[in-house]
């Protein structure tokens, strides 16, 4: 079983929303380094391009919180170009997902 945490950001520029999905790339770079951690994906929301959702997937709800405490994901945020981002948390919530392979019809 893994445990998904998922955040809608907002954040108040085309150019923040830019810089939100930019940090993508090195912020996934940081996030490999945590033990228990499993994929990271962030988004723009197609309908309201100042909403950014990022939904990261791990081993254990621990694990994810471990990295959240950590000097690491401060670093991580800051070296991808987030320093100084005022991006405003409107949503958060951890769900534990079990995981579904896809049979022969991909579903």
């Amino acid at each position: 079983m893994s445990f998904l945490s998922t955040a809608l950001y907002t954040v108040s520029t085309p150019q923040e929303a830019e810089q939100f999905i930019s940090m993508a790339p090195g912020m996934t770079a940081g996030y490999e380094q945590q033990p228990g951690f499993e994929r990271l994906v962030v988004a723009r929301d197609v309908m309201d391009p100042l909403t950014i959702v990022t939904m990261s997937w791990w081993q254990s709800q621990e694990a994810a919180d471990a990295w959240t405490r950590s000097q690491g994901y401060r670093e991580a945020k800051n070296q991808s170009g987030g320093q100084g981002l005022k991006a405003k948390m409107e949503f958060g919530r951890w769900t534990s997902v079990k995981e579904r392979r896809a049979g022969p019809g991909g579903g």
